[in-house]
């Protein structure tokens, strides 16, 4: 995202209807988005701007139907303008290197194709929940420069008979022309194994509408599907990606990461969290970081900048309840 000095400076600018500072503030945020190396977002930014200087405004007939309450399209999706990079995670260097790999791609997306090779641009995330997979999408949107593409289940899948595999379509027809990171989350949900038993007929007709529209779909865009039960998915749906990432556990190393990283603000003894990390065994990434956010709460409420040694103690207990109810529950 642009920088919020940048942000409020051009709103400013329009407000007061000053079209030169208008035009130079949005030249600052075009040579910002280079420097965080977001081509083809600065070139797309570039493209606009020079419409707007030769008195053409900037139109975009593939965004219509996503405009808030526009119609009934507009409820299957949300867009999103993600502001978590490399910098704000913690990924094992397996992850970050085919991150890294996938904007290369991307952003040589026309060099590739016109040597006859495809970018990959279809990645599949699994793995227990609150690992990171939907934030991962999110990061992979921003490194990029382009907006996230949220598929909302709730009302992508219908009790109405084929309303579902409509849905489906449509999703794919409004990316159809615009770049986009397309994230199917909760993908369970419509890319259940065809030959379950306890499924209905419907469930087939879902999955070989995904499996068509992945298959024809030559949007300019990546699309992202992530499952907490990959063992439900049907066989054909895995060979439809370019790529599959397992997402684990994190190891002690990584939770001392986290617990530092979210700590960048706070003083206090880090190494009390060492000392509790037999007891986080079955600690998700977001259990660690629900942890720091416990204590970062109590410190701003009290007024200090200091946590203590029981303060790590309290956050740790009470998360380890969480986990053991959220384990009942399964």
């Amino acid at each position: 995202m642009a920088r919020a000095d940048l942000l409020k400076k051009l709103f400013s600018s329009y407000t007061n209807n000053d079209r030169e500072l208008f035009l130079k503030i949005a030249q600052e945020i075009i040579a910002d988005e280079r420097k965080k190396k977001h081509t083809l977002l600065a070139d797309e930014l570039e493209r606009m701007l020079s419409n707007t200087r030769r008195g053409r405004t900037h139109t975009c007939s593939t965004l219509r139907p996503i405009l808030p309450n526009a119609d009934k399209e507009a409820k299957l999706i949300e867009i999103m303008y993600p502001s978590k990079y490399f910098d704000d995670v913690i990924l094992d260097p397996d992850k970050t290197q085919l991150l890294e790999d996938v904007i290369r791609q991307f952003q040589n997306w026309d060099i590739l194709v016109s040597n006859g090779v495809s970018p990959v641009s279809r990645l599949l995330f699994y793995g227990p929940p609150g690992c990171g997979k939907a934030l991962c999408a999110n990061v992979l949107a921003a490194e990029i420069g382009i907006p996230l593409m949220y598929v909302r289940f709730d009302a992508l899948v219908s009790s109405y008979l084929g309303e579902t595999a409509s849905n489906i379509r449509r999703v794919f027809e409004m990316a159809a022309n615009d770049s986009f990171l397309i994230l199917f989350d909760e993908f369970d949900a419509i890319g259940r194994s065809r030959s379950d038993t306890s499924e209905h007929g419907e469930i087939k007709r879902v999955v070989n509408t995904f499996l068509q529209q992945i298959d024809c779909f030559k949007g300019h865009s990546i699309i992202v599907a992530a499952t907490n039960f990959e063992q439900s998915l049907d066989y054909a749906i895995w060979r439809r990606f370019d790529d599959t990432v397992r997402f684990n556990l994190p190891t002690d190393d990584e939770k001392r990461k986290i617990f530092s990283m979210r700590f960048r603000q706070f003083n206090g003894p880090l190494h009390a969290f060492d000392d509790l990390l037999p007891s986080t065994s079955e600690f998700s990434h977001a259990d660690v970081d629900s942890i720091c956010k416990t204590i970062m709460r109590k410190c701003i409420l009290e007024g200090k900048h200091i946590y203590t040694k029981r303060d790590v103690e309290r956050a740790v207990e009470k998360q380890k309840r969480i986990v053991s109810l959220r384990k009942s529950q399964y």
